[in-house]
């Protein structure tokens, strides 16, 4: 494989694992283990750097950069992340923790006050 290809490669995979990745990021559905997003991120930093240090082109060497600065920002964005994967506190389909808040007329409002009876529970972010 010439370092041409190499260069086009890194690009895609490291277009596509984007893709993949921000697009299951918006639907909040992020496996709990990454390492295959990792490991893609790694392969094109990988492939851009070889096709870089082979002396390629700029029709190589362009796609190969890009393709290695994403792979190697995203990967280093994940080891400086310190979040750890966290059991939620509350899962789809299961019980609501109990809460107290002001109503909308600012008198207290205890969830518990709602048990037995069927109920919708909406949260709405201001904006003012």
């Amino acid at each position: 494989m010439n370092p041409t290809a190499f260069g086009f490669a890194s690009l895609a995979i490291a277009a596509a694992n984007a893709g993949v990745f921000f697009g299951r990021m918006r639907r909040v559905a992020l496996p709990q283990n990454r390492l295959a997003h990792e490991l893609a991120w790694g392969l094109a930093l990988a492939l851009g750097a070889a096709a870089l240090a082979s002396g390629v082109g700029w029709l190589g060497g362009v796609p190969a950069a890009l393709g290695a600065f994403l792979g190697g920002f995203m990967l280093l964005l994940r080891l400086g992340s310190a979040q750890s994967p966290n059991t939620p506190a509350v899962k789809l389909g299961g019980p609501i923790l109990d809460f107290s808040a002001p109503d909308q007329d600012g008198a207290p409002f205890r969830l518990a006050s709602l048990a037995g009876k069927p109920f919708l529970l909406k949260f709405f972010r201001g904006h003012w």
